[in-house]
């Protein structure tokens, strides 16, 4: 059974398509999850030779997107290890610059510190911390936890950030491990966890991970299957948990690998068209040739995820709706983004779904 009161924790790194999957999502929806935000590094642009903005137009825009997207509503907060350090045009740090905005229409946001922080990052979040008094959230890496000085240097972050367990959410980040074979590796970090001081004390305790790849080019055309090693990991972990100790929720990268930039000139290259869907324990990958060759070609793509077997239904998510209405053509083709945000959408309804059940599982 899985932890009481679970929310679900998608990880986000607030770009295009994941702002507008999380904007699509139902009152109630929202209401059963707490995004993890990262503000991502400066992507390349390649036409110009030079990253596609400056710290502070990359920035800037931020408090007013999650204004329009999240509105008030509770998220954690990160940033990018290589923006963090980085200042606006007006001299605000980072942090102190978001968090002065979003604190002027009442966000209920809270900020992410880690082991890989410098000093002036920390000194910024428990100045944060200080002012919102809504304690902060805590990220440890998998390498951090699994080190005989996890527990110091996290009792450490925590007198440093002048804080507590008790007014802190510990999140523990896995990455983009190898969850093969689900035993050995729950059999290696349930011991871990079991460690943390003070486990019980902190008001929310997360696991997080992404089994997503960081491309599809091994999906072959037209359709294939990858498998959701993320949540079958957790399941089979909380069967490891000894009665009495404390499990974590469950969080994930919904449908994008955290590493995932701009690396390529998107000029050379031609992304196939896809819709990923994820199912109970694997996502279907509907695939077909260059989206700017045929972007028609996604009506007959939607239909076929219509008649896959998986289809949940339009009334399931807007996602599930826009395929629908994409396979009669009641709707364009669009453009990638929106395919994107389409399968983050019914993702995060999907885990939802996954996380309630998993609760009245005896």
């Amino acid at each position: 059974m899985g932890p009481k009161n679970a929310f679900y924790v998608p990880c986000l790194r607030w770009r295009l398509a994941e702002r507008q999957a999380l904007a699509a999502l139902t009152d109630k929806a929202k209401d059963a999850i707490v995004p993890l935000i990262t503000l991502p590094d400066l992507e390349f642009d390649f036409e110009d030779g030079m990253p596609k903005k400056t710290v502070g137009d990359h920035v800037g825009s931020f408090p007013k997107r999650y204004k329009e997207k999240w509105k008030t509503r509770k998220a954690w907060i990160d940033a990018d290890l290589k923006i963090q350090t980085q200042a606006m045009p007006d001299g605000r740090p980072v942090f102190t610059f978001v968090f002065d905005e979003i604190r002027m229409f009442k966000a209920e946001a809270i900020p992410v510190a880690s082991l890989d922080c410098t000093p002036s990052v920390i000194a910024q979040i428990a100045a944060i911390a200080a002012v919102d008094k809504k304690g902060v959230g805590i990220r440890a890496r998998i390498e951090h936890v699994m080190k005989a000085s996890f527990g110091p240097n996290l009792d450490a972050l925590l007198k440093a950030l002048n804080t507590t367990p008790e007014q802190a959410d510990l999140i523990i980040d896995l990455g983009t491990p190898n969850y093969e074979p689900y035993i050995a590796f729950a059999g290696a970090l349930a011991p871990a966890l079991a460690t943390i001081p003070n486990l019980q004390a902190y008001r929310n305790f997360i696991l997080a991970g992404c089994a997503f790849p960081d491309s599809l080019k091994d999906v072959a055309v037209p359709f294939g299957y990858i498998a959701r090693h993320d949540w079958r990991f957790y399941v089979e972990l909380l069967a490891k948990i000894p009665a009495g100790a404390r499990s974590p929720m469950f969080g994930d990268y919904t449908t994008v690998h955290p590493a995932f930039t701009a690396t390529m000139d998107m000029r050379k290259v031609k992304p196939a068209g896809k819709v990923v869907y994820a199912t109970n324990d694997r996502w279907y990958v509907r695939k077909g040739g260059a989206f700017r060759d045929n972007p028609a070609q996604m009506h007959n793509l939607c239909e076929d995820v219509v008649k896959s077997g998986h289809f949940t239904g339009p009334g399931f998510s807007d996602g599930d709706d826009y395929i629908a209405r994409c396979a009669t053509k009641m709707t364009g083709p669009s453009n990638q983004t929106r395919w994107k945000s389409v399968g983050i959408n019914h993702h995060i309804m999907q885990v939802i779904g996954e996380i309630a059940t998993l609760a009245v599982t005896p």
